[in-house]
């Protein structure tokens, strides 16, 4: 399957995962639910009780050495756009009394460049009973120019510091999810965008056989490269050191898993099932 198609492909499961709303059922469930219990909340009750239609879209983009390709580049942007516009559509099907949706970009670490970190808070949106049309199209605008010019400054920065810092998703999961993409006012959706693996040199935790981090080199030392790879990760109890954090309240949609294994053919079958997904297990 060309590249082209399998990227429109995830771009439609996009869509349909964020435009995609909970049955009536369950959304009488949850309000039966809240019913019998007070809970503080900060947002206005009419808000809360939508919550389930409130979309709040974290996206952590990995800025690693992956963004040296520009087919990886064309495939991010492409899932940034994407994004957007199923965001915007979304909030423009509401009632102007029902919006509190939002969306922003996160790195872990955060890149030395101002530049970076500029584009991103220029990319966060937040749509409420006050945006106006004009926002609502700026938005998508701003997802279709910056992602391109964003990665160009990752580039830059790590030319000028000889070196990729990497991409520290275990203690972006630890320190920072918790408190900036899940809110009780919101259906909390975490959209990661990397080829999989998770290294940053100042956070490389070991407990046993388990880690905080996956790299080409430590999962060619682990030799799974057999068919029965799912059971050797069971029998020798591998995995990453578990994050003691709540995450019911979030639902998380990881892109561009991609692996350059030519020794490992199970490489992606790996990544999938035990990567990202397995910090929430």
């Amino acid at each position: 399957m060309k590249k082209e198609n399998q990227i429109k492909i995830i771009v439609l499961f996009i869509v349909i995962a964020i435009s995609c709303t909970s049955e009536k059922g369950e959304k009488k469930q949850e309000q039966s639910k809240h019913q019998n219990e007070v809970v503080k909340v900060d947002c206005q009750k009419h808000i809360f009780n939508n919550k389930r239609n409130n979309l709040n879209i974290s996206v952590f983009l990995d800025l690693s050495d992956r963004i040296e390709e520009s087919s990886t580049v064309f495939k991010d942007s492409s899932y940034l756009v994407s994004l957007s516009k199923a965001l915007v559509n979304h909030v423009k099907s509401k009632k102007l009394i029902l919006l509190e949706d939002r969306i922003q970009l996160f790195f872990n670490p955060t890149p030395r460049e101002d530049k970076v970190n500029e584009l991103a808070k220029k990319m966060k949106a937040v749509f409420t009973k006050n945006t106006s049309k004009e926002n609502l199209n700026k938005t998508v605008e701003l997802y279709s120019k910056y992602p391109s010019i964003l990665y160009k400054e990752a580039k830059k920065d790590a030319k000028e510091s000889k070196n990729y810092p990497g991409a520290d998703i275990w203690s972006f999961f630890k320190e920072d999810v918790g408190d900036y993409c899940i809110s009780q006012c919101h259906r909390n959706i975490l959209v990661i965008i990397t080829d999989g693996y998770m290294y940053y040199d100042k956070t490389v935790k070991k407990r046993n056989n388990y880690t905080s981090y996956l790299t080409e080199t430590s999962l060619r030392k682990l030799k799974l490269n057999k068919s029965t790879w799912e059971n050797d990760i069971e029998k020798r109890k591998l995995g990453f050191i578990p994050i003691d954090k709540n995450f019911n309240n979030l639902e998380v949609l990881v892109l561009g898993i991609e692996s350059h294994n030519k020794r490992n053919h199970y490489a992606n079958d790996i990544i999938k099932n035990t990567g990202v997904i397995g910090l929430m297990q």
